[in-house]
């Protein structure tokens, strides 16, 4: 019954449909090796659960995806459109074989010993047992149950299917198998793991293989990629595609080749697209969808968000795994779980658009763990710790000793990140205080800066400049960058001025610099000297809006106890901020580490070794299921405990499946519910509804709740009706949906979404 033979599968945004082999199984896998397997054993690279699996059949003719119950995708094409029938043919097969009542117009008119490899008749060898399938689902989801009425009993079809069924397992064997679906565990036996922290400004990447990790958690490769002698270990976000939206380049590469075509062939150049900065596009999006677009730097041209930022995680990925294989030279993708950087802050949808982001890029989903950034940065503080005290030159601080709480102050490019933890006696971090933060970044800086030029040259002075002279404002925008690195509270900082700017400014202001600015700002020659005092008045602000917000924190009766401040990111090696923490908060312990921009990633990776480094994490809000019930033809109101009465209103109840501020465990059901399933239906769909209140609501309304998402389960045409008993997970940074038919034990795994 089973199948195999060469699909054409996508296999990233840089590398497109690439031959692979691939065979279908008659318990229901979809195994995939990189060529015709030489024996029967042979463990397959990557492999999917086809059984109750979405199949869509593109106008081509060729190709057709395929979406698992638990969310897994691959984009496959065939030679013709007689072979892709054919495969799919067999899934339906497969399936029917299954669950015969799901698929009740498949005809199987081939002898069922009868195997197709391509157009041939070889038979398919045996191959290596399947494993425990996994799935996975983000932070947040809800339900609503289609078609909630209950036909009227068929007692002969019951009797029926009831004298079909095999032997029941028991309560426990069920219990169990339940458990061990709805906890997510994806960091599977690896040789390496690598973390990529993708930042607003600037991103880096890194690495440590297993075995050195195991000796020494501190042994972590840093990469600079594309580095041209800045100080800093990371390189600007900035990605450059042709007109043709292919990619060019990344990082400074990218930076340099843009420059260069503007002062070559500018009319050519404004045909190519350049990103940068466009990470905060995704903070605090409460519409973000996964057709969200976003514009180049000329504003002008604009392309998918997803795709701009699958180009970027793809480079360095593949900078990465270049750079381990020189290390290890057998090394092979699937020895590498990855690891990708979030905010704490961000919401569900943008923490899913960088999942799709990185599947995208060509990192399988089982292969990638979300890292929150100030946990991450916290890992690696308590590492650094103890290494200094196992070698003797540690401090007695005790911030990181069994029962310490300590705040991480991640301050990056876009935001401030802010998560309160506590160490427990296992040595594995809990979260005492939902993470919270604000736009409050390093570009902050940038951006007091730019108001500066505006007000000393003239705001439409500068919006020219910036629009005509691209590679002089490229420029002077990597001047502001790095003179904003050396400002202390008295200091004259001297900003070399593009010509274009001056000769701009003189045109339309004789004197070049605004009469208002003239005692703040000198001008010699083409060096803009701003003087002592002016560029810390524009640190000032953003300081105090963080410093308040730090002690707003402390002032919360979870954070009762709190001795210790780590201050990470980029933008915590400023010293006016620092020196303003430590003033601020003298009687706490304020730490900044070296290498402040490279802590979250190396602690990145000690994360994507470690089986379970946070224990459990604090809800930032009410979550909810909307209790949609539905109406029969009498107009009747039907409520899931089977009790009717007249339709009064259309409002939906919020039924509330964690509280906000109430503690979740990783690995362990946070919340069950049961809901009744009608004869013939196939699928439950749950909407998922949040809600800032102080208390949860009871009735969803637009002004106390939002939808966030949904829970899609695929199931078989029960042909009785049963119940489904819901259990919610929660891994580090997600959450999973498994079902479970009440009649007959069997599970199904939900797929959670957030990004329509």
């Amino acid at each position: 019954m089973g199948m195999e033979g060469v699909l054409k599968r996508r296999i990233s945004i840089l590398r497109g449909y690439q031959d692979r082999w691939f065979i279908l199984t008659e318990d229901g896998f979809m195994r995939q090796h990189e060529k015709k397997p030489s024996h029967a054993t042979q463990k397959a690279k990557w492999q999917m659960n086809i059984i109750l699996a979405d199949i869509d059949k593109k106008k081509d003719g060729k190709c057709f995806n395929l979406t698992s119950n638990e969310g897994q995708r691959v984009k496959l094409k065939a030679q013709s459109d007689d072979e892709r029938e054919k495969w799919i043919k067999c899934f339906k097969k497969i399936n029917h074989k299954i669950f015969p009542h799901s698929f009740p117009d498949f005809i199987d008119e081939e002898d069922e010993d009868e195997v197709f490899i391509n157009n041939s008749n070889q038979k398919v060898k045996e191959v290596d047992p399947k494993p425990e399938p996994t799935s996975r689902i983000s932070f947040g989801d809800t339900f609503k149950s289609k078609n909630a009425f209950p036909s009227q009993n068929d007692d002969h079809r019951k009797s029926e299917e009831t004298a079909n069924e095999p032997p029941r397992e028991s309560a426990a064997e069920i219990t169990k198998k339940f458990k061990e679906m709805t906890i997510v565990d994806r960091k599977k036996r690896h040789l390496m793991v690598a973390a990529i922290d993708f930042g607003s400004a600037y991103s880096g990447s890194a690495f440590s293989f297993k075995d050195r990790f195991i000796k020494d958690p501190l042994e972590i490769n840093v990469m600079g990629i594309g580095q041209k002698g800045l100080e800093s270990l990371k390189v600007p976000t900035v990605l450059l595609l042709n007109p043709d939206r292919e990619f060019v380049a990344f990082g400074f590469e990218a930076e340099s080749k843009y420059s260069e075509l503007l002062q070559d062939d500018p009319d050519e150049a404004h045909k190519w697209y350049y990103f940068s900065r466009f990470k905060m596009q995704l903070y605090n999006n409460m519409h973000l969808k996964k057709s969200m677009t976003i514009k180049d730097i000329t504003g002008k041209k604009e392309m998918k968000a997803v795709d701009v930022f699958a180009y970027c995680i793809e480079n360095i990925k593949d900078s990465i795994f270049g750079k381990a294989k020189e290390k290890v030279t057998e090394l092979q993708e699937n020895d590498v779980h990855w690891v990708l950087t979030v905010p704490a802050i961000w919401n569900e949808a943008a923490r899913q658009f960088m999942l799709e982001a990185a599947e995208k890029a060509g990192i399988d989903q089982e292969m990638l763990t979300l890292a929150l950034e100030p946990e991450a940065a916290a890992l690696c503080c308590k590492c650094l710790e103890i290494q200094k005290r196992t070698t003797g030159k540690g401090s007695k601080l005790g911030s990181f000793d069994t029962g310490a709480r300590f705040l991480v102050v991640d301050l990056g490019g876009g935001t401030v990140d802010i998560t309160s933890n506590e160490v427990l006696a296992s040595g594995q971090l809990k979260e005492i205080h939902s993470a919270s933060g604000g736009p409050w970044g390093g570009n902050t800086i940038n951006e007091g800066i730019w108001k500066l030029l505006q007000g000393v040259f003239g705001e439409n002075t500068v919006t020219r400049f910036i629009a005509e002279n691209r590679d002089d404002y490229l420029e002077l925008a990597r001047t502001v960058e790095l003179k904003k690195r050396t400002v202390t509270s008295n200091n004259k900082v001297t900003i070399e001025i593009p010509r274009s700017l001056l000769i701009e400014a003189k045109n339309r202001n004789p004197g070049i610099i605004a009469e208002e600015f003239k005692d703040r700002v000198k001008l010699v020659t083409n060096k803009l000297q701003v003087l002592p005092g002016v560029l810390p008045q524009i640190f000032k602000e953003g300081i105090d809006t963080v410093s308040k917000y730090v002690q707003d924190l402390l002032d919360q009766p979870e954070t009762k106890g709190v001795s210790t401040i780590l201050l990470v990111g980029g933008y915590a090696s400023c010293d006016l901020l620092k020196d303003a923490m430590k003033t601020k908060f003298s009687n706490l312990t304020v730490i900044c580490p070296l290498d402040p921009d490279v802590v979250v990633l190396k602690g990145a990776v000690i994360m994507g070794h470690m089986e379970t480094p946070i224990v459990g994490r604090i809800a930032k809000c009410h979550y909810g299921i909307a209790i949609l019930v539905g109406v029969d033809k009498q107009n009747m109101y039907q409520c899931f405990d089977r009790s009717f009465k007249p339709l009064t209103s259309t409002e939906e109840e919020f039924h509330t499946i964690i509280k906000k501020g109430q503690p979740i465990h990783v690995n362990e059901v946070v919340t069950e519910y049961d809901f009744p399933i009608t004869f013939e239906q196939d699928e439950a769909f749950i909407r998922i509804y949040a809600s800032d209140d102080t208390q949860p609501p009871k009735i969803i309304s637009k002004n106390n709740c939002r939808e966030i998402g949904h829970i899609r389960i695929k199931l078989p045409k029960f042909r009785r009706e049963t119940r489904l008993k819901i259990g919610i997970s929660n891994s580090e940074t997600e959450f999973k949906v498994v079902a479970r038919d009440e009649h007959t034990g069997k599970c199904f795994a939900g797929v959670c979404r957030f990004l329509n």
